[in-house]
């Protein structure tokens, strides 16, 4: 069997909430497209893909030159021919990203050549692994926050995630407490930060989330401020989460070897793939951390039910939900547990209405990811 073909759909727009952190507005439409890869003999690999434009251009002009005619059986000869096809380009941020998305398709094929579910290839450790109700929550009211985090604890979530970042850290001390109330004693909480703080700042903010038993405390600290995020792994007694915005096992080797994290956040599509993913897990696992990906549309679960040291699974609920619309079947969480889809590859298929319904832009346009701080808050003390 071989590649004769690799190419991304048109982009599907799906209404959703408005959301933000504590760098970005997302605005209320979800624009989505998938990536296919296609064989000699009919079989197409099919996974999200993220990036836009320039996602194309790498994956249509610069990936599928070098893989027609490979066979796609061979994921780390495909991987490396990537990797370095791509050097030159950049080895990090949007070339990673469409390595990432290739990688991920090569291993649906490989599961729909095989008739195996992908966790199952990797050599499944668990068949359902734990999920966590995560928000993207900044623009709620304290009393919607405060709703969203406790109906997902009502849902049966063993942990809740919640956005913070405010320019007074009184606001997210304040909202903090509000949700602990919320979930009450039993249910864990952790914050995510999007890299908003400086060094000084972050010491000083952990310091005072500590009585709130705070699980994790994620990106606090600028993704390429390794050394900074490892002073204040050691400054607070809250375990650090980063990875999302890390790509490659060099990056999370360096993360890892500096103590920088405790809990290994790698997303399936930047860090790589699953090809890459998989490898940053075992380094994790030598060093005795948990890995618990940033989440990846419906193709991290059969990654943590691989890893003997996944962790947990992150429920997006407001990215989820839009995008499950364009797909037959997805996989749920359920009282807190998620279980990878029991088909070969990730199981992934478009409703034949997909495009019909969500194939056309809205005459309003789509609305744009915005900023209000493209600076760090509170500035260097």
């Amino acid at each position: 069997m071989k590649i004769i073909d690799i190419r991304l759909t048109d982009t599907f727009y799906v209404p959703a909430k408005p959301q933000q952190d504590a760098i970005s507005k997302i605005p209320p439409m979800s624009m989505h497209n998938f990536c296919q890869v296609f064989t000699d003999e009919g079989l197409v690999g099919l996974v999200p893909a993220s990036g836009g434009k320039i996602t194309k251009v790498l994956i249509e002009e610069m990936i599928k030159p070098i893989l027609v005619g490979e066979d796609p059986m061979d994921h780390e000869r495909i991987w490396q021919k990537m990797y370095w096809g791509l050097l030159s380009t950049g080895r990090r941020g949007a070339p990673v990203i469409a390595i990432g998305i290739v990688d991920n398709a090569i291993w649906d094929l490989k599961g729909r050549i095989t008739g195996q579910p992908v966790h199952k290839l990797l050599g499944a450790y668990r068949d359902s692994v734990p999920s966590y109700g995560s928000g993207i929550n900044m623009n709620l009211s304290d009393d919607d926050l405060a709703a969203q985090m406790g109906g997902f604890a009502k849902a049966g979530f063993p942990m809740v995630k919640m956005k913070i970042g405010h320019h007074d850290p009184r606001r997210d001390i304040e909202r903090i407490r509000r949700v602990r109330e919320a979930i009450g004693p039993d249910v864990d909480l952790c914050v995510d930060a999007n890299n908003a703080w400086s060094l000084t700042a972050a010491i000083d903010i952990a310091r005072q989330i500590e009585p709130y038993d705070i699980y994790w405390l994620e990106e606090p600290i600028l993704a390429d401020e390794i050394d900074s995020l490892a002073q204040l792994a050691q400054a607070t007694r809250i375990p650090i989460a980063a990875g999302e915005n890390h790509y490659g096992k060099w990056e999370f080797r360096e993360l890892i070897e500096k103590r920088a994290v405790t809990f290994v956040q790698a997303d399936v599509v930047k860090c790589g793939g699953v090809t890459e993913f998989m490898k940053i897990a075992a380094m994790a696992d030598a060093h005795g951390l948990a890995v618990c990906p940033h989440f990846s549309n419906f193709i991290d679960v059969p990654c943590i039910a691989a890893a003997p040291n996944g962790l947990i699974h992150e429920y997006a609920a407001d990215f989820f939900g839009p995008a499950s619309q364009l797909l037959v079947d997805v996989a749920k969480p359920v009282a807190g547990m998620v279980a990878p889809l029991a088909k070969p590859g990730f199981g992934l298929e478009l409703r034949p209405d997909a495009a019909d319904k969500f194939g056309t832009p809205p005459s309003g346009g789509v609305g744009r990811r915005t900023t209000d701080r493209a600076w760090r808050w509170p500035p260097y003390l």
